[in-house]
């Protein structure tokens, strides 16, 4: 949890306290702390290997951390094996049990206990046509398709009425028009019953628009938390502002007074304030695709720098234009920006490759953010 974000009365469903996992040598998870509401579905993001289906396991007891804890409705779990922390777990290979009709699968974690046969039989059909595949229930998994078995794994993991559900990867295997559906099912899902919800996945769109928050992990730490909105319009560093969606960064950024920027030969106006901290200081500049400009209105007399087309990329409802920045008095800088134009402000206009085009960086849309030593 970015710990400046939350109130400290704040109560949460699931709290990660300070997880710290090492494999040997190597850490796997440093010092992460988050915490999650009741009802609420977040999800985990980050790029392969950064530790995000460790802190699943570590939440799940599938793995013990080195320190740190887990709280579950206000329990510490933290040395409780997984039996006793009430979950469900979706995993990415489904780990359906191929010998066992559909239904058999979807009863299998029901308390023999405490539930009869018939009342665990009511239960699996109910979870079934919860998920829209009750009239596959007496099939067996080699006789659906990679969607229906996704489905029936989360029907699997939901009978048992957990109190956290756990997803990890659950559409990773699955092609791009099914992997759609099945968000929107998924969520529907979990509005419905109003489970707790954390999900792994390395996929931003996934991320962005299923979850009410996201954690975005960066080799086992936490990068930021925050909303989907907030992760894209005020990103805390660059490696979330790249992450997640296109993002332009500009080097040879020098802050010049709380105002304005360096650009080389160029000074770009800032959102008052916004380079107070960044005088005489190096600093990376960013603006997304959609943010630049074309020229059109000569009342803009700020932030406008000299471009060339090098090359444009049509992309189905846009155009990416690949530009490269020219000095004031001419010539080419080593900078490249990527501009995106919708189709229609495209074709209303003649850019075509090679021409000098003069765009603007709207001072509000510039983001800031400290350079990192030895880095550009």
């Amino acid at each position: 949890m970015d710990r400046h974000s939350e109130n400290s009365t704040t109560q949460f469903f699931l709290e990660v306290r300070n997880i710290t996992k090492m494999f040997g040598q190597f850490t796997a998870l440093s010092d992460i702390s988050v915490g999650i509401k009741q009802g609420e579905f977040v999800s985990v993001l980050g790029p392969s290997g950064c530790g995000k289906t460790t802190l699943l396991r570590v939440i799940a007891g599938l793995e013990e951390q080195n320190s740190g804890s887990v709280w579950i409705a206000n329990r510490d779990v933290s040395r409780e094996p997984v039996a006793n922390r009430k979950l469900g777990i979706v995993f990415q290979s489904y780990a359906l049990f191929p010998n066992i009709n559909i239904i058999g699968n979807v009863q299998y974690g029901i308390n023999r206990r405490q539930f009869s046969k018939s009342e665990r039989e009511q239960r699996a059909m109910e979870m079934l046509e919860l998920v829209g595949i009750e009239e596959q229930a007496h099939k067996y998994p080699a006789q659906l398709s990679g969607g229906q078995q996704q489905r029936v794994a989360l029907a699997r993991a939901l009978a048992p009425s957990p109190s956290l559900l756990l997803l990890d990867e659950p559409l990773s295997a699955l092609d791009a028009r099914v992997r759609v559906y099945l968000r929107a099912e998924i969520r529907r899902i979990q509005e419905t019953l109003g489970v707790t919800t954390l999900m792994v996945t390395h996929d931003q769109e996934e991320a962005l628009t299923m979850a009410d928050r996201v954690v975005v992990i960066d080799e086992g730490k936490l990068m930021q938390y925050a909303s989907p909105h907030e992760l894209y319009v005020s990103p805390q560093n660059p490696f979330v502002a790249g992450f997640i969606g296109e993002m332009n960064f500009m080097s040879d950024c020098m802050g010049r007074d709380p105002d304005s920027i360096f650009f080389g030969q160029y000074i770009l106006q800032s959102k008052a304030g916004r380079a107070a901290n960044y005088q005489g200081r190096p600093v990376i500049v960013a603006i997304r695709p959609e943010d630049i400009r074309v020229i059109r209105d000569e009342s803009i007399d700020v932030n406008i720098l000299k471009t060339k087309v090098e090359r444009i990329e049509f992309r189905g409802s846009l155009y990416t234009i690949r530009l490269r920045v020219l000095h004031p008095a001419g010539g080419a800088t080593d900078q490249r920006l990527n501009m995106d134009l919708q189709v229609e402000t495209m074709e209303s206009m003649n850019i075509r490759a090679q021409i000098e085009l003069p765009i603007h960086l709207p001072p509000e849309r510039l983001l800031l953010f400290k350079r990192q030593r030895g880095k550009s």
